[in-house]
């Protein structure tokens, strides 16, 4: 039962992992088209949050497998 719920916990982090990349992409677009410089830098705080999202869940999709 434990390697079911392994696979069912490491398929939800690969899941949870695109949806954070995609979510990282998107902002990187936004800051690239940001004129205004106060809505680039509240853009870049996100993004870069949005890359630590990233890294955690990659740390723990390597945990899980």
């Amino acid at each position: 039962m434990l390697d079911v719920e392994h696979a069912m916990l490491a398929e939800s982090f690969r899941d949870l992992l695109e949806q954070e990349r995609q979510a990282e992409r998107t902002y990187a677009e936004l800051v690239a088209r940001a004129d205004d410089p106060e809505v680039r830098r509240q853009l870049e705080l996100i993004l870069r949050e949005k890359q630590r999202h990233v890294q955690l869940v990659e740390r723990l999709l390597e945990i899980v497998e």
